[in-house]
């Protein structure tokens, strides 16, 4: 018989584990846009409906407006969801690794999911900081050659 006490197991660093992989999933299922429905247009017309809003917007139209058409109803979105998911997946993870630490189960599993947590987290915010730095780029191009678009 020996006198250590058995290894405590690290009950919630393991499920913070997995909540950290799971919110790593997921904020890699939203910057893939694997489950995002297609789209209608090609990102040439969008742009292009863009500049013409721009324009109109800018120079005010006097004509008649055609009748507005009725909006065909739009397919299932998951990128909401994956938006909120996300983080609350990573904040588990966080706090339950952080949980596992302070009741000094072992370390390995807390760190991992810690890790994971903010990483997920991080890898997110920097794919909204990409996008906006895109889609800035893409406006200061269609208002900088607002006018060579229509001089045709």
């Amino acid at each position: 018989m020996s006198l250590a006490e058995p290894a405590q197991r690290a009950n919630f660093g393991l499920v913070g584990f997995f909540f950290g992989v799971g919110a790593l999933v997921v904020s890699m299922l939203l910057i893939s846009g694997a489950l995002l429905p297609e789209p209608q247009q090609s990102v040439g017309t969008t742009i292009g409906e863009i500049a013409r809003d721009i324009k109109d917007a800018a120079t005010g139209v006097f004509v008649e407006k055609p009748e507005p058409v009725a909006p065909k109803p739009k397919p299932f979105n998951p990128t909401p969801l994956l938006m909120i998911l996300t983080p609350v997946l990573a904040g588990l993870a966080v706090v339950l690794g952080g949980i596992s630490l302070f009741r000094h189960e072992p370390t390995s599993l807390p760190k991992y999911a810690i890790g994971l947590g903010i990483g997920a987290v991080l890898m997110q915010f920097a794919f909204w900081i990409a996008m906006l730095v895109c889609a800035t780029l893409i406006l200061t191009a269609i208002i900088t050659n607002i006018g060579d678009f229509f001089d045709l």
